[in-house]
């Protein structure tokens, strides 16, 4: 089963709470806290383990992939679909074989889902909305983390910031949409029919904290697509780790960013690692 789609999903749209840890990274005189995420949660995966609120209530800045407010503002959504629509009299449909175009169009039918709105975008964008759709669907209701955090970082008259701009962060979305019709939207019918365990087996893995069980379930995947997994992954980490490494914050800062960020030979904490820091699972009390 190749998790693409899902994959995506997580370290795109949003970020959200994963791998129940924060951790703390240090070196000299330099430290600040590093937390994993993912898109979706159900309402039972409720109130937030502390390690998370006490690290934002010790840092005076919080972190994330990009600035959520803006891309989520007129503007941002505004260029999100202007970036991966269609132009006029093109579809996503005329992009897909024969029997993937008429699977896509039972699939819609099936979950009530308008599939000539589906069809007018790109598909990576389009396969985050079947995805985000049927997660939904399956109890993924909980309003993200990264907006909550977002939210109370602001209510305590917090800096929040982005590693990426909004435009770095969107090109990312394009590189993917540009990765093949075929191969994205044929990830997503086989991620669809076993959603339900998918996400069971990602709420696991964040309360247990298990990144060799979320390595195992999405990144053996996709490395199996070099394109893909330099561009969603190695790229953003090499990037995210220098701008860290040189940037000296005068102030705490907590760093929350996708959870797939963190795992693996090239995630963050292999890099930060190798790098000479010293990283602790922070557990209870700062």
């Amino acid at each position: 089963m190749i998790r693409i789609v899902v994959s995506c999903f997580l370290l795109l749209v949003s970020s959200q709470l994963l791998a129940d840890g924060v951790w703390k990274v240090s070196k000299g005189k330099q430290q600040f806290y590093l937390a994993g995420s993912i898109h979706m949660l159900s309402a039972d995966d409720y109130p937030l383990p502390t390690e998370y609120l006490q690290a934002l209530k010790q840092s005076d800045i919080l972190l994330l992939e990009t600035d959520l407010a803006q891309l989520s503002s007129p503007e941002g959504i505004q260029q999100m679909l202007a970036l991966n629509s269609y132009p006029s009299g093109e579809n996503l449909l005329q992009h897909l074989s024969e029997p993937l175009a008429k699977q896509l169009a039972q699939y819609c039918r099936d979950h009530q889902l308008p599939l000539e709105q589906i069809s007018r975008f790109k598909p990576a964008f389009a396969a985050v909305m079947l995805t985000s759709s049927q997660l939904k669907a399956e109890g993924a209701t909980a309003p993200g983390v990264d907006m909550f955090l977002q939210d109370e970082a602001k209510k305590s008259g917090k800096l929040v910031k982005g590693l990426e701009t909004m435009q770095q962060h969107l090109a990312v979305l394009t590189d993917l949409n540009n990765a093949g019709a075929e191969t994205l939207i044929q990830s997503t019918m086989e991620d669809l029919s076993d959603s339900a365990e998918d996400f069971d087996a990602m709420r696991k893995a964040w309360r247990s904290g298990d990144l060799k069980q979320l390595e195992h379930l999405y990144l053996d995947d996709l490395k199996s697509y070099p394109v893909l997994y330099q561009t969603l992954i190695v790229k953003r980490n090499k990037a995210w780790i220098q701008h860290l490494v040189e940037t000296r914050y005068n102030k705490p800062v907590f760093v929350l960013v996708g959870a797939l960020h963190l795992a693996g030979d090239q995630g963050l904490i292999e890099q930060f690692k190798q790098r000479g820091y010293q990283l602790t699972l922070v557990q209870g009390s700062l």
